[in-house]
């Protein structure tokens, strides 16, 4: 069993490498689309037709990727105010839990919509105005990226159920402890 979750950690690590690229570069696509802008509007005086609309694919991705590397460094916004009620440290993890399954229905019916977006993107073929490029390419970022968040809630879930199986019923919160 044990071996079994290295594994997994070790093919979720090299999932987060990937995203890590994209967001990388995206990110430097973003800088030299926009670097190639200035340079030729205000040094050059000659506008480059199109950088605009060809900014959106880096930047879609640059955005939605940037989300599941929160989703998946657990870095999200989170409102953890029921803890501070909790005096045993099960009842944290239950919450999280509950929380973590309300995430994942919510995420099960982005995903539903992503699928269907990403159907019609498919069907529709919608083109950029000037350059003529196929939108799909950054169309399809959506339904990638709700698809990875639920990917990451499910496993963020497991360990908060794994986390509330290893902690004794017993354990008691102290006040200058804070539950990882």
């Amino acid at each position: 069993m044990k071996s079994m979750t290295i594994v997994r950690a070790k093919w979720i690590r090299g999932l987060d490498h990937v995203i890590d690229a994209v967001i990388v570069i995206a990110l430097l696509a973003v800088t030299a689309l926009m670097f190639v802008q200035v340079v030729m509007r205000y040094v050059l005086r000659s506008p480059l037709m199109g950088i605009e609309e060809l900014n959106n694919f880096p930047t879609t991705w640059l955005y939605l990727m940037a989300a599941v590397k929160a989703s998946s460094e657990k870095g999200q916004l989170v409102a953890r105010v029921l803890e501070i009620f909790c005096k045993r440290v099960r009842s944290i993890y239950a919450i999280r839990i509950i929380a973590s399954i309300a995430s994942t229905v919510i995420l099960c019916w982005l995903t539903w919509w992503g699928w269907d977006y990403l159907k019609y993107a498919l069907r529709v073929g919608k083109k950029t105005d000037i350059l003529f490029i196929p939108m799909i390419y950054y169309e399809v970022t959506v339904f990638i990226a709700f698809t990875l968040m639920l990917f990451y809630t499910i496993v963020e879930m497991w360990e908060c159920v794994q986390q509330y199986r290893m902690t004794p019923t017993d354990a008691l919160i102290s006040k200058h402890q804070e539950v990882a």
